[in-house]
């Protein structure tokens, strides 16, 4: 009987010794925790496109300041013939680049003939073109076949047919003070055909 009460004394012994090295070997390697990422979010920030429409204010847009004032065309009572100004200018130099003399100035006028008159020609020579100032300074002809080499366009030759118009340039030399003109149109006999008055060149 003492026998078998010894032998399982010894097998609780063994069996004790055996559950003390596992829970030993338990506590030297501990399992570490298993960390769990945490999910990042991600923000897209739309991107705002913006269209601005530029707008020019009155006082800013470009304007066009005419240098020339002139009347209107001027026709005589019989309606024969009838001037029309398209455009004036004033030059320092003559169209072959020489220089004129101190205080002269070429002045250009482009301008367009009417001839209304069905039956007859309008026949005209640098003296059918007469430049009258303001104060008394003498009239002027014109001077176009003098500088018609460099000329564009100049208002010579051939008589304006009946019923149809011409356009060309003519030309003047006159005081480069001067800015107030009337350009008269005349006959052979210094007769006034048709005028405009109140021509202004700067």
């Amino acid at each position: 009987m003492q026998k078998s009460i010894g032998l399982f004394l010894i097998c609780l012994v063994f069996i004790a010794a055996i559950l003390v090295t596992g829970c030993t070997s338990s506590g030297s390697n501990p399992v570490a925790p298993v960390q769990t990422a945490t999910p990042t979010s991600v923000v897209t920030t739309p991107t705002a496109t913006i269209t601005t429409t530029a707008t020019i204010s009155p006082s800013m847009a470009p304007t066009t300041v005419p240098t020339v004032m002139i009347s209107t065309t001027q026709t005589p009572a019989n309606d024969g013939l009838s001037v029309t100004l398209n455009s004036a200018k004033k030059k320092t130099t003559t169209y072959g680049g020489v220089s004129l003399p101190p205080g002269i100035v070429l002045l250009e006028l482009d301008i367009t003939i009417q001839n209304n008159d069905k039956h007859k020609d309008f026949e005209y020579t640098d003296s059918s073109f007469i430049l009258s100032f303001k104060s008394n300074k003498p009239s002027l002809t014109a001077k176009t076949t003098q500088y018609a080499m460099g000329l564009i366009n100049p208002f010579i030759g051939a008589p304006v047919p009946s019923g149809s118009e011409k356009t060309g340039k003519i030309v003047f030399g006159v005081n480069e003070t001067a800015n107030f003109y009337k350009l008269s149109v005349v006959d052979s006999t210094g007769t006034v055909l048709t005028s405009i008055d109140n021509i202004n060149v700067p």
